[in-house]
């Protein structure tokens, strides 16, 4: 008898705990189904690359030159067009304001 109660209490104590986390999961799915989706897609111009950032599919911004850069200069490369905008989405993201500084880009390591 007192061994049955040393197995039923661990498996009890698993069980709830099974319960617990498979709520939360199913919570997390409703959440993410409420939430908008963000994506960047780089975009090939004539002087060099840019990106859109769109929100739930929709263009949000469509940067073709550099920002925070004086002038209308492109960026050199496809990856640095994407560095710039995966730190645009992530302020998004974090609510803050998507503008980029020079700071910013030489912390990239942008080419300017």
């Amino acid at each position: 008898m007192q061994m049955t109660k040393k197995i039923f209490i661990p498996v009890g104590i698993l069980f709830i705990a099974l319960l617990i986390i498979g709520f939360s999961i199913k919570s997390n799915k409703k959440n993410d189904d409420r939430m908008l989706k963000v994506e960047s897609v780089p975009i090939q111009t004539s002087a060099g690359w840019g990106y859109n950032i769109l929100v739930d599919h929709k263009i949000y911004i469509h940067q073709e030159f550099i920002p925070a850069i004086e002038g209308k200069k492109a960026f050199s490369s496809k990856e640095d067009a994407m560095k710039t905008s995966e730190a645009a989405i992530n302020k998004l993201i974090k609510g803050k304001p998507p503008f980029i500084t020079k700071r910013e880009l030489d912390s990239l390591n942008i080419s300017l």
